[in-house]
């Protein structure tokens, strides 16, 4: 049994069983075990619109075609159909939109609860995300394709076109906003009959009364969301003027001292909610909510879940043909289970897949020559220790103001004729620039430092680039040869999720999704040097980072732990600040306080791969090309852009 444990055929084995029963998991939960038909679209405006066109003469129906056709670029969204939606029994329907630098399996709270109920429900990939290309918000009429999905479904046999609501998180509720934009106008006959705002809703300040005619409107304004807390000063949204001049756009003669969680307001004044399950007796109303949840915890949390649902069962009622399911009844974190242990699966096969391949005749000359364990110094030694600490703590503290002070100006640094219009991958781009230009600094300076130190003793001193020394060039180009074989392996199992059983690996917004082939180059050129900056010197680091008196698992973690700790640091004073005070520590920083929750998992994994690799290898270059290829993967797949650069992720 020992032998097996150790046997990285076994291990490769364990991973891609993970990511399968993630797969079928993830599959079986989104069909509610066979009881909806799942499907993925992804065509032209052209061709979505010749889709209308047929369904329009096949089902007598009259759904106009409001958006720009276009046979370029693609459009891609999830409709789910559960089985009491039929032609002769059609249904209200929902259209979910997910928020920036993710993809419509973002919502899968959401529509997963929202079909199990019986509604028919699309989630789309916004333009510029996912499989959507950006060129599709100025042919929707900046509503990121939601239009689009929205007449679409309209359209659909099974579906009650007068009965039509939409529901985002964050960038999602501008395109649920420029949606109402579109149908919600004078002599529209599609109109939006129900909205439901979730986290971010900095759009509602465009709110107008023809917008909100006929429209039940529920919006959540989380007391600790890091966007709207700057905004609303969503803290004490219930009781300031924000939220209570909300109230007046539908009930003008609003003057209560607070707004009531969860009551609905009508243009005469407030009316009970309905009976669960029922819907309400009027066309028009609006209600707010105040979740102490964070900014994404909406879209991942049984809370926002219950604001959704309950959203759309008082505009609706219970579909006919479904059984009502009270909104706390929820399944949907069994699914995110499976995803997460598709997540585990990936991230897994990594070590297997090096110890295999570099086993191979292919792949025989990436492993260097060993350093012999005589070599290492010894920790206890003091001169050895003190250097550790001081440079851990310099290294900690240059990664945490650079990673506040440059994250928003990633946009403003890198180019954009060549770079995306993102601030996660141009932030996240930028800081492990230049902390990897720092960490090469450090690995002279403490060289230097040692030598001072160790001159006058028999102690002889490694190069502390000697991880890095190659034999030759062809050895070199080898290496990238034998790194981006590892991450293409890797990513195998995802494009059967994808295509297979549309489902991709993730944990609330850190996921890992499969990309357009015609995209991979971009990332390649475009971006991965930028992350090869920072995992280069760090695997050499890392390398550097171990002593003969020490076992391997500490001085890995000793680096796991200096990788992430200026992240965790960041995290913990900015949210200390939220949710004691009510606002970010640093506002511009929103985004990087949401995005470190999937950086730190990422760095504090890195320390170990790279630990892995090298010791497989001896090749710091194998370490830091393989944990950099993966880490920008996982940053880009997922983002938005607004150039050239159009990863479908």
């Amino acid at each position: 049994m020992k032998k097996k444990l150790k046997s990285p055929w076994f291990w490769l084995v364990v991973a891609l069983l993970l990511c399968f029963i993630s797969m079928i998991g993830t599959s079986c939960m989104q069909t509610n075990w066979g009881k909806t038909d799942v499907d993925v679209l992804t065509g032209t405006l052209s061709e979505i619109a010749g889709m209308i066109r047929e369904n329009n003469e096949a089902y007598d129906k009259d759904i106009q075609i409001t958006f720009t056709e276009d046979s370029t670029y693609s459009f891609s969204f999830m409709t789910l159909i559960p089985s009491n939606a039929t032609a002769d029994n059609p249904v209200p329907a929902i259209v979910c939109s997910h928020g920036a630098f993710n993809t419509k399996e973002m919502q899968l709270s959401s529509y997963l609860e929202l079909a199990r109920r019986g509604f028919v429900v699309a989630t789309i990939d916004m333009s510029g995300h996912g499989y959507s290309d950006n060129a599709i918000d100025s042919f929707t009429g900046g509503s990121m394709g939601m239009v689009a999905a929205v007449e679409y479904v309209m359209s659909l046999p099974c579906v009650d076109e007068s009965q039509v609501g939409i529901t985002g998180h964050s960038m999602g509720n501008q395109a649920a906003f420029g949606t109402l934009q579109q149908l919600n106008v004078e002599g529209s006959t599609q109109r939006i009959s129900a909205w439901v705002g979730g986290g971010g809703t900095r759009v509602v300040v465009n709110m107008t009364p023809e917008y909100m005619k006929d429209l039940l409107w529920t919006i959540s304004i989380a007391k600790y969301d890091e966007t709207d807390t700057e905004l609303f000063e969503s803290y004490n949204i219930l009781t300031n003027d924000y939220g209570k001049e909300m109230v007046t756009w539908t009930y003008p003669e609003f003057s209560d001292d607070a707004v009531v969680e969860g009551q609905w307001y009508t243009p005469d004044g407030p009316i009970d909610s309905p009976a669960p399950g029922e819907k309400l007796p009027v066309k028009q109303g609006f209600c707010m909510y105040s979740p102490h949840i964070t900014h994404p915890q909406f879209h991942f949390s049984s809370i926002g879940t219950e604001i959704v649902v309950n959203g759309f069962y008082n505009a609706y009622g219970t579909p006919s043909g479904a059984e009502y399911i009270s909104s706390d009844n929820q399944v949907w974190q069994f699914a995110v289970a499976f995803e997460l242990i598709g997540l585990i699966g990936f991230f897994m096969m990594l070590f297997p897949l090096v110890s295999l391949l570099s086993r191979t005749r292919l792949f025989a000359n990436v492993v260097r020559k060993e350093t012999t364990a005589e070599t290492l110094p010894a920790l206890k030694n003091p001169r050895e220790w003190i250097t550790l600490v001081v440079t851990c703590v310099i290294l900690i503290a240059f990664s945490f103001v650079t990673y506040y002070k440059l994250f928003p100006k990633g946009d403003r640094y890198l180019d954009a004729s060549v770079y995306a219009g993102g601030i996660v991958s141009n932030g996240i781009g930028l800081w492990s620039l230049v902390c990897g230009v720092f960490v090469v600094i450090v690995i002279i300076v403490v060289f230097a430092v040692k030598w001072l130190l160790y001159r006058k003793s028999a102690q002889k001193l490694v190069n502390p680039f000697a991880p890095a020394a190659m034999s030759s060039v062809s050895q070199f180009l080898l290496t990238v040869v034998f790194a981006f074989s590892v991450v293409i392996i890797m990513f195998i199992p995802v494009y059967i999720a994808r295509y297979v059983f549309a489902a991709d690996f993730r944990i609330c917004s850190f996921v890992i999704y499969a990309p357009t082939l015609d995209s991979i180059p971009l990332a390649i050129l475009k971006y991965a040097p930028l992350w090869f900056a920072f995992y280069i010197p760090n695997a050499i680091m890392n390398a550097n980072t171990r002593y003969r008196d020490v076992p391997n698992w500490l001085t890995t973690t000793i680096c796991a732990v200096v990788n992430c700790a200026a992240v965790v640091i960041f995290e913990y004073i900015q949210y200390s600040k939220v949710l004691n005070e009510g606002h970010l520590w640093h506002p511009e920083c929103s985004m990087a306080g949401i995005v470190g929750f999937a950086v730190i998992p990422c760095l504090f994994y890195a320390a170990y791969s790279a630990r892995y690799i090298y010791n497989r290898t001896r090749n710091a270059w194998a370490a830091g090309m393989i944990n950099g290829t993966v880490m920008c993967c996982v940053t880009l797949f997922s983002t938005w852009y607004s150039t050239d650069f159009l990863l479908n992720f």
